[in-house]
């Protein structure tokens, strides 16, 4: 099978992005009716399932442990598993979980199972982020020669716009209609998009490659140890930046609506969507700068995400108004996800590149066994043509298995790590709330920022792709 670099010219790369896309949005709009749970939809589902508080507040806990345990795990075996049964079996049986799983949790609302929306979240659970892994692989392997920060910035600009519909949408449904109605119409929204969008990218794969299916190449499974130093300073620097990133909402509106509006939590709410609104809006203008020569440098972007962090939770101790330091982490929040993305993804390639190449190898195996049994004096020309054209066939193939095996398996562990930091953190978070308030929060908050900040400065020093 062709390289996609290579058959990107005349387009097909950009209609791949496109379909990815697509298949991310719907996810992220899944994962914010089901998974984030906000709270017009966690509110109206109280109610729904007439349960008390106590009760529903360890409903929810299990609905999130259930999601994120497995997925602190699953995305780790994600490479392993692509290289043993081939990228496509992979996506259609997470694809598969996902869809059984959104249904049966829409079904366990209608009929107010508590065990069904558990059940639900479970199968979930066991694809939803293997998705997002697969999605970066493919976009890198498709983009990794040119506009690759560009590519995974609209990628995740798309897929944070999925949560912003989903915000903007379900309470909408609830309040003209039920929770039930919310539900089902979230969910034949986002599982039409997630499935369309598999269909295209098989469809479109085939036809530009040619073929259904890959031979069985019978690779090895890929060492940890081919992974670069780059990528394992990177896995640091994940679990520093999305332990203070993807924990902030935790919090955010209670000590908003403490420190700055006077308890009132609408006002706090419209000011936790800031940075997250201004972050969508951003991402693909960072991935676009970051393709351009005098802007190439990820840890640059890197350090100066950190730092940006930094800074807003130092105006939040030092109790500034809270709009500017709100905009500065929309700002850091976009920067952060496009440059540590985009030098994962680099690193990988590098990874890749460079793994010695066996097509040479597979050719003089080839002209050896023809030549036993005195074969090749009888040989016509075309014959020894066609064996060398499937012999680099071959090796063309272990290649790209190799390719996808190693970017799998690079996007799966850093996605374990982050789904791991963003379970860890807010353990440290509430104890340090509990003994020190709201003070002691932002301090966690201003020592991950720095700490991320001299990791990024170190790994600007060794950075050598």
């Amino acid at each position: 099978m062709a390289d996609p670099a290579t058959r990107s010219v005349n387009g097909p790369h950009w209609r791949v992005l496109a379909v990815v896309c697509t298949m991310m949005w719907g996810v992220y709009f899944m994962n914010h009716v089901v998974y984030d749970l906000p709270a017009s939809l966690s509110v109206a589902l109280s109610k729904h399932l007439s349960l008390s508080g106590p009760h529903y507040a360890y409903l929810l806990s299990t609905l999130y442990t259930v999601y994120a345990v497995p997925n602190c795990i699953l995305p780790f075996f994600s490479g392993p598993a692509v290289q043993r049964y081939g990228e496509r079996a992979v996506l259609l049986i997470t694809v598969t979980s996902v869809i059984a799983g959104q249904l049966l949790f829409a079904l366990a609302v209608q009929i107010r199972s508590p065990l069904g929306l558990i059940l639900g979240r479970v199968l979930i659970g066991l694809g939803g982020e293997v998705i997002g892994v697969l999605a970066s692989e493919i976009i890198t392997r498709w983009f990794k020669d040119k506009q690759l920060s560009l590519a995974l910035g609209l990628n995740l600009g798309v897929s944070r716009l999925g949560s912003v519909a989903g915000s903007a949408f379900i309470p909408m449904i609830i309040e003209s209609s039920s929770v039930v109605s919310a539900t089902w119409i979230g969910t034949l929204l986002s599982l039409g998009a997630i499935a369309i969008s598999v269909a295209s990218l098989h469809a479109l794969t085939n036809a530009v490659s040619g073929q259904t299916t890959a031979p069985d190449t019978g690779s090895s499974v890929v060492p940890l140890r081919q992974l670069p130093r780059i990528y394992w300073h990177l896995s640091l620097i994940c679990v520093l930046g999305y332990g203070g990133i993807n924990t902030f909402t935790n919090s955010a509106q209670r000590f908003l609506a403490a420190w700055f509006y006077h308890g009132d939590q609408r006002a706090a709410g419209l000011a936790t969507s800031i940075p997250y609104a201004l972050s969508g809006v951003l991402v693909p203008v960072f991935g676009l700068l970051l393709d351009l020569p005098w802007f190439r440098s990820c840890p640059r972007a890197l350090i100066a995400s950190n730092f940006l962090l930094a800074l807003a939770h130092l105006q939040f101790i030092s109790r500034v108004m809270p709009i500017m330091p709100l905009c500065l982490l929309g700002i850091a929040f976009a920067l952060y996800g496009v440059a540590f993305w985009a030098a994962v993804a680099q690193s990988l390639v590098f990874a890749v590149q460079s793994w010695p190449s066996q097509n040479s190898n597979n050719s003089d195996s080839s002209r050896e066994f023809a030549r036993e049994g005195g074969y090749e004096s009888i040989r016509s020309s075309t014959d020894s043509e066609d064996t060398q054209g499937e012999s680099s066939d071959l090796a063309d193939s272990i290649h790209e298995d190799h390719e996808k095996a190693i970017m799998t398996l690079g996007f799966g562990i850093m996605t374990s790590l982050l789904n791991a930091s963003t379970a860890v953190v807010p353990i440290l978070l509430a104890e340090t709330e509990e003994r020190a308030g709201f003070d002691g929060l932002e301090r966690v908050f201003l020592a991950l920022a720095v700490l991320g900040h001299l990791a990024s400065v170190r790994l600007a020093w060794i950075w050598k792709i």
